[in-house]
């Protein structure tokens, strides 16, 4: 039998820190690092919760440093009877050293394991704290996770009482910080969040890339937040809840009860989707873990479930989706609990598991939620009208999803092509040209007319749906959409939150080098035309951006004399026509004027010359501006609800059509 004398290796708390920072600050990356000054930050805020100091100051250098201010107690630093060491040891040089392990110093706190100073402590490059209070300052310094000498103390060098810790997270620990810095835009927002969650503090950041320091203070807390969200498209005013119970997460393992304190903050707008639940202050983050958040969901999606069914707004055996009501709302959630009784799941506070905080919550929204739906009916109905509205596009969705997801998905072959498509017969790309026309009439003409080496054709019958102003579950509805779609094999730009799995745009997959629109010159081909333009808009603009699609200029008049034969395609063109011919010495009775009556109507010989024929055709390129900023107004005018701004467009516009001849 083999001897195994191989011995295992115990780490020390500094090395379980500098050569595992991922256990501690979840990657060991630039993010890690980042998480870990938040670590720091957290002490000061848990001051402020507490009432001690009403100003943070975070400062970010270009060296890579990191100082926070804030003007709370200060850290306890002096001599320990009990341990028999320094406070200062214990804070800066111990895991799992905390003054936080029971409620005598704080009613709840973000920093509960003792983990967080001290480990940053140990992934710092240098730290120096100040703590002041009893008017003294106390400094201690450290180096790569070991203290510089002894603890210094002077007269205190601020007024009041606080703490500074400047420290600089050390590039041996976290990788990637020689190429990046700690991200800005990351402590924006987590410290806005915080200063919005104590509504009395402000707090002041630097980062070395602004041309001065940024205050982040809402007075009024989450109303104020999520009223600069809203920015104005409020449905309803913000308002706020909270309330509180006392009770125990296992009776028999730990009887002791505790209370936890619950806010809601909320109002409703067509901006909605923001959603951010805290315990502790903490930003309960991971999502597919967060109990609290589907306890949030459950009581939100159950308020609105009652309250509509006793108004006889849905029927006793349906129900709403979260997703529902989740676009419209903009909402901050916080519990709050003793440090020490709260159940993170990890370091990085994303989520807890205590059942008493998880379920008080969720009856708690109820509540909440039931009495702004009954006592702001005029504000409430208004929200529930958009929430059906929403429950109905949902279904609608989930009918069509599945169809158009595997139509989209499967290639046009011989067998499963759609109705009525003619394809072409080269492979080559940059030559296919597919040919969008109207009506099943015009389909024969324009096949027999075509030339079908490199030109295919496609139907579409009657106006099609009107994307711009449908939603996209029921433009994905229309056959026709999707049989085009499924022809030109690029995918679908256009995203939905209820249909998945859309085949992804794709440029590079678009198997034709031109898309031609082919209607009639009459106003109800040029309104097919626009409702088509108007189709790849909304759902493939990328094709218009890459100048793929034209309208082909279909001849209004066909003129002959004896065996020639010219297309005008407008009276003025006509009337040009004919005052040259007549000036040839040609009087308009020997002219034969033909109107056309439709593209269904002209024989094959006509559309080939006027219409198909790549020598003798007139093609409109659809020109995508480069500055689209007033576009979608645009189709607005033209397709919306509007009829005084259509016909102000159409008067001004009407005879400003530019056409490119092919």
């Amino acid at each position: 039998m083999a001897d195994n004398t191989r011995n295992l290796r115990e780490l020390n708390d500094e090395q379980q820190v500098r050569e595992k920072p991922a256990v501690i600050f979840g990657t060991n990356d630039e993010y890690g690092a980042a998480h870990g000054v938040y670590e720091v930050i957290a002490n000061s805020v848990d001051e402020a919760r507490e009432g001690y100091g009403d100003l943070i100051r975070v400062s970010m250098f270009k060296d890579g440093s990191v100082e926070v201010i804030d003007s709370g107690r200060g850290i306890p630093m002096g001599w320990n009877e009990e341990l028999q060491k320094y406070n200062w040891e214990i804070a800066f040089c111990k895991l799992y050293g905390s003054g936080k392990y029971d409620s005598s110093s704080y009613s709840s706190a973000l920093g509960t394991n003792g983990l967080g100073l001290t480990a940053m402590q140990y992934a710092s490059e240098f730290m120096t704290a100040e703590s002041t209070y009893n008017g003294k300052t106390h400094i201690v310094h450290f180096k790569e996770g070991r203290p510089l000498g002894d603890m210094q103390v002077i007269p205190a060098n601020r007024d009041g009482t606080g703490t500074l810790i400047r420290f600089k997270p050390d590039k041996k620990v976290f990788v990637n910080l020689e190429k990046r810095a700690l991200p800005a835009e990351y402590f924006i927002n987590l410290l806005s969040r915080q200063a919005m969650l104590i509504p009395g503090l402000k707090i002041k950041f630097y980062h070395h890339e602004f041309d001065d320091e940024i205050t982040l203070h809402y007075p009024e807390g989450a109303s104020d937040f999520l009223e600069k969200i809203a920015d104005g498209h409020m449905l309803s005013e913000s308002v706020h809840f909270k309330s509180s119970k006392t009770g125990v997460d296992d009776p028999e393992q730990n009887p002791e009860p505790y209370t936890v304190n619950m806010n809601i903050t909320f109002n409703f707008s067509r901006d909605g989707g923001f959603l951010e639940l805290y315990h502790n202050n903490s930003h309960l983050f991971e999502a597919t873990k967060n109990y609290s958040l589907n306890g949030f969901k459950k009581g939100i999606t159950e308020a609105f479930d009652d309250h509509a069914k006793e108004l006889g707004k849905i029927g006793k055996s349906e129900g709403f989706n979260f997703k529902d009501i989740e676009s419209l709302l903009l909402c901050v959630g916080t519990t709050d609990a003793p440090g020490h009784r709260t159940f993170f799941r990890n370091q990085t506070k994303g989520a807890i598991n205590n059942p008493l905080i998880i379920e008080s919550f969720t009856s708690f929204v109820y509540n909440s939620m039931r009495t702004w739906l009954n006592n702001e009916r005029k504000e409430s109905d208004k929200v529930l009208k958009e929430v059906i509205t929403n429950k109905t596009a949902r279904e609608e969705a989930d009918k069509v999803s599945k169809k158009v997801v595997r139509s989209l998905g499967s290639a046009v072959t011989f067998k499963n092509k759609p109705k009525k498509f003619s394809d072409c017969s080269t492979k080559e790309v940059a030559e296919r040209e597919l040919y969008i026309v109207e009506g099943d009439s015009a389909l024969g003409s324009v096949k027999l007319a075509r030339n079908p080496e490199f030109q295919a054709v496609i139907p579409v019958r009657g106006k099609i749906i009107n994307c711009l102003k449908e939603r996209l579950s029921r433009v994905l509805n229309s056959d026709i959409i999707i049989d085009l779609f499924r022809v030109l094999e690029c995918g679908i730009e256009a995203e939905s939150k209820y249909i998945k799995d859309l085949p992804k745009f794709d440029l590079n997959k678009l198997n034709w080098g031109k898309i031609i629109i082919c209607t009639d010159a009459d106003l109800d081909g040029m309104h097919i035309r626009c409702l088509l333009i108007t189709m790849l808009y909304v759902l493939a603009p990328s094709l218009l951006k890459a100048n793929k699609v034209y309208i082909a200029e279909t001849p209004l008049y066909e003129i002959i004399y004896k065996k020639e034969v010219a297309f005008a395609y407008s009276d003025e063109e006509r009337d040009q026509m004919i005052q040259i011919l007549e000036d040839n010495g040609i009087s308009r009775s020997q002219l034969k004027i033909n109107r056309s009556k439709g593209l269904g109507e002209n024989d094959a010989d006509m559309m080939a010359k006027s219409t198909m024929n790549p020598k003798t055709r007139r093609l409109i390129p659809i020109k995508y501006p480069e500055d689209d900023s007033g576009l979608k107004e645009l189709f607005e005018a033209l397709l919306g609800n509007d009829i005084e701004s259509r016909r102000v467009l159409i008067n001004e516009y009407f005879d400003q059509t530019e056409v490119s001849i092919d």
